[in-house]
């Protein structure tokens, strides 16, 4: 059902199951698949394109030009999968230049923010407040944290976690809890478990993390990774996240126990 009071593009496609509030607004090249609900006041602008079962609550804007002085309207925009939530004044900007892309079954909480150009995974939950600048790559089952920040060009990597009210200019290793500025204090262990992951490589990625973070504190991290037992080394999740630290061009967040997180800016690892 459309609303009568929408404003709907001629150039936009809906399909007919589709749900639209009053006063919501869909500009422009957009295509909206099956059984999604936009919501009252909500703003959609192409070209975006959207798979289908998403929920788009009041005030929500996809698909807005990006906050990018190099920005001169270049061919781009939005890419969203299937049965995402964007919660009320959620913000994905389209690329500057390319798209920003959105997987499936992501949970967008209120005010959240995507960047142009970013690239978010699969079951990504963003909190409340959430920050993701231009060109973030958030692998899939991430957790963002309530009023983080992520700067841009950072990666977040799979089933990691960064806690509430925190600050990230390196890349967050996959598996890893990060909080404050560029810290990782440990295994995201409850995310591991409730992943389905097995216990085998829950157990290797423990004792990798041992091995990395105290058997070898301040030994670089890639050091330490190349002189991991072989054993550990054959674990495809330990090959993951090795393959994620060495692949970084910002640096990784380094190591803090629990015990010591209080504290200011921390420097990445190389």
């Amino acid at each position: 059902m459309i609303h009568p009071t929408a404003m709907i593009d001629p150039a936009a496609k809906l399909d007919a199951t589709v749900s639209v509030g009053p006063y919501a607004l869909i500009e422009g090249p957009v295509t909206i698949g099956a059984n999604c609900t936009i919501r009252a006041h909500a703003r959609i602008i192409g070209p975006l394109t959207m798979g289908r079962g998403n929920r788009v609550h009041s005030f929500a804007v996809l698909g807005d030009t990006p906050q990018d002085r190099k920005f001169e309207n270049q061919d781009s925009g939005v890419v969203i999968g299937d049965e995402n939530i964007f919660r009320e004044s959620v913000t994905v900007h389209r690329g500057t230049g390319g798209h920003t892309a959105i997987g499936s079954h992501c949970f967008l909480m209120v005010a959240s923010h995507v960047g142009h150009n970013c690239r978010v995974g699969n079951h990504v939950t963003l909190v409340n407040g959430a920050l993701l600048a231009g060109h973030v790559v958030v692998q899939d089952n991430a957790i963002i944290g309530g009023n983080c920040a992520v700067h841009q060009h950072c990666r977040v990597g799979r089933l990691a976690m960064i806690s509430n009210v925190s600050a990230h200019n390196t890349d967050i290793p996959p598996f890893c809890i990060a909080m404050n500025i560029n810290i990782v204090t440990q295994l995201n262990a409850v995310g591991l478990r409730r992943s389905g992951m097995s216990r085998e490589s829950q157990n290797a990625l423990r004792e990798m993390f041992r091995w990395i973070y105290r058997t070898h504190a301040g030994v670089p991290v890639v050091r330490a990774m190349d002189e991991l037992p072989v054993e550990l080394a054959a674990i495809p999740e330990i090959q993951e996240f090795v393959a994620f630290v060495k692949a970084t061009k910002r640096g990784v967040a380094r190591f803090r126990p629990w015990s010591q997180r209080h504290g200011g800016l921390v420097a990445a690892e190389t």
